[in-house]
């Protein structure tokens, strides 16, 4: 009697312990949520953070649908994105993942368009406009473009800078 008594305490405790960590893990989880930023953060610091380990948040708005190899996230107003290259052991993105919200952690890169590059895609641009007629592809291809140039004017740079993402892993946030 003395021993099945021990043994219902030992397995009561036991089981208690047990859920005591199914409910730290998911604290942990609830807490690893909370330290991803956001996609506007990243943006905000990008420039020092070149080359560093980077894990935000964001909501898939396309899944390149040849590869797969890229995603673009967005804010949640959708003014703001940043593209994620499926890079090491993380092989790609399914299209199916459009729509929902990714936590991505991979190291932040940066990719320069200098002055003489956006002078030649502006030339190339207006000979589009000439030789198709005023379009709105071109219209707002032009428009990418004073907004390239008025950035790097209100930075003082020779470049526009674009920033991405070499992705190593992913969670879907549900």
């Amino acid at each position: 009697m003395k021993y099945l008594g021990l043994m219902a305490m030992c397995i009561m405790m036991l089981s208690c312990n047990s859920v005591q960590k199914e409910k730290s893990g998911e604290k942990k989880l609830s807490q690893i949520k909370q330290t991803a930023l956001s996609i506007e953060q990243v943006m905000q610091t990008a420039a020092d953070n070149v080359g560093k380990e980077v894990y935000f948040q964001g909501t898939v708005n396309h899944v390149c649908a040849h590869s797969g190899k890229r995603c673009i996230l967005k804010t949640a107003d959708g003014k703001l994105s940043i593209r994620v290259e499926a890079t090491g052991k993380l092989e790609g993105f399914a299209r199916e993942l459009a729509g929902n919200d990714l936590i991505v952690t991979g190291t932040l890169r940066e990719k320069r368009l200098d002055t003489s590059s956006i002078d030649k895609w502006e030339a190339d641009v207006k000979a589009k406009q000439v030789d198709e007629g005023k379009g709105e592809h071109c219209s707002s291809e032009m428009a990418n473009i004073k907004d390239m140039r008025d950035w790097m004017k209100e930075n003082n740079k020779d470049y526009y800078a674009i920033y991405y993402v070499d992705g190593t892993a992913y969670e879907i946030v549900e």
